[in-house]
């Protein structure tokens, strides 16, 4: 069964006279069921699907657990944060199960095949991507449940003060119009694009979508049952209310969306 959890763990709003001074605590999961290709190939993308397939017994391939087929396993973008506003830094855990079990050598040894690597990139608006970056094995003291079984890989995703001033002073001049809400980072991006043409293209200022990549060997026989990927973060709640006050209740139950125009 598939699962694709988008989790609020806490979102504190409290609103003054003047501004909102909370902070923002979230939590967003994606599980991905590997022995279900039609749920599977909607969250996910694998090498060689003709010959590492997707049975009841998860993905990889019949074979002898003496052989080996180098591959990958790409997810879906992952949207983090709200519609009105995104993190610029994420804690990222990712568990894949099972871990490799032993493998009998014809000579009688025993090996453990290597678990594999999994890489992260991140963006701002869906067309322009980080480069990618490997994540640490093992697990992550700030993931919700470390002792998970798999292989555990985490990684502390922080975007450069070089990359958020740039933004910062342009949404601050945003924030200067008169619009409908002032805080509102969906509608800044898309006045941004419009006044400052290709700012996305030379910029990733926040982290409003992550992707993940999993390359490893894989030995006949062996097959992944499941992928589990959670995000927490925290976001500065400072802001200004909207105009309409039942803004709220639409925006914060949605995460970024922003999408650039990719000719720009």
């Amino acid at each position: 069964m598939k699962r694709e959890a988008f989790l609020g763990a806490a979102v504190l709003l409290v609103v003054t006279a003047g501004t909102a001074v909370p902070s923002i605590i979230d939590l967003k999961t994606l599980e991905i069921d590997l022995s279900n290709h039609a749920e599977a190939i909607e969250l996910a993308s694998w090498s060689d699907p003709e010959i590492i397939t997707i049975t009841a017994e998860g993905l990889g391939w019949d074979g002898d657990p003496q052989s080996i087929r180098n591959g990958w396993v790409r997810t879906r973008p992952m949207a983090l944060g709200l519609s009105w506003r995104a993190p610029a830094a994420v804690h990222l855990s990712v568990a894949l199960i099972p871990a490799p079990g032993e493998v009998v050598l014809d000579n009688g040894q025993t090996i453990t095949p290597y678990r594999g690597d999994i890489y992260v990139r991140y963006s701002a608006d869906m067309n322009n991507w980080s480069s990618w970056q490997v994540l640490n094995h093992g697990t992550d003291p700030a993931a919700t449940r470390p002792d998970q079984p798999g292989s555990n890989f985490y990684v502390y995703l922080r975007v450069p003060a070089l990359e958020t001033d740039a933004y910062s002073e342009l949404i601050a001049e945003y924030a200067e119009m008169e619009v409908p809400w002032k805080s509102d980072e969906d509608a800044a991006c898309r006045w941004l694009e419009q006044e400052h043409p290709g700012f996305f293209s030379s910029h990733i200022p926040f982290i409003g979508y992550v992707e993940f990549l999993y390359e490893g060997p894989f030995h006949g026989g062996r097959r992944l049952t499941s992928l589990r990927a959670e995000a927490i973060y925290s976001m500065s709640g400072i802001h200004y209310p909207p105009d309409d006050p039942g803004t709220y209740e639409e925006r914060d139950a949605s995460t970024w969306s922003f999408h650039s125009n990719p000719e720009q």
